[in-house]
């Protein structure tokens, strides 16, 4: 059983090892067995959710990471829809954190996504990057 928070409530989905083993099979390939347990293992940390921090982190929850923390002080826009991988005319008005994690988790409900609509400076870096990986 999986867990995974969205917000305000937590719901248990069960997914059978199966369609992971199928969704990364060429990613495990590449890697080998041994260095793939590394990277599902790793935990990422993305600051910055516009036209190339969506981007990247949609491959990298493609390509195995389990553990990923998305920071973004931006609301999605008209104006920046172009250059977003994964936000359409509905998100527009929403954090692009939140988006953006809503959209991951339709693609991999096992993972733990933590999205923060904060701006990263010096003086809140150490709270937002406090969590233990």
């Amino acid at each position: 059983k999986l867990t995974n928070s969205d917000r305000n409530k937590t719901t248990e989905i069960e997914y059978p090892g199966s369609i992971k083993d199928e969704l990364y099979s060429r990613v495990a390939s590449f890697f080998g067995e041994n260095n793939f347990d590394k990277v599902k293992k790793s935990y990422v940390v993305v600051i910055g959710l516009g036209g190339v921090g969506s981007h990247v982190t949609n491959m990298l929850i493609r390509n195995g990471i389990n553990k990923i923390k998305l920071i973004d002080f931006d609301y999605i826009t008209l104006s920046s829809l172009n250059r977003s991988s994964v936000a359409n005319l509905k998100h527009v008005g929403n954090s692009k954190a939140n988006a953006l994690r809503e959209y991951l988790l339709s693609v991999c409900p096992w993972c733990d996504i933590t999205a923060i609509t904060d701006i990263f400076q010096g003086s809140n870096a150490n709270i937002l990057l406090s969590d233990n990986p």
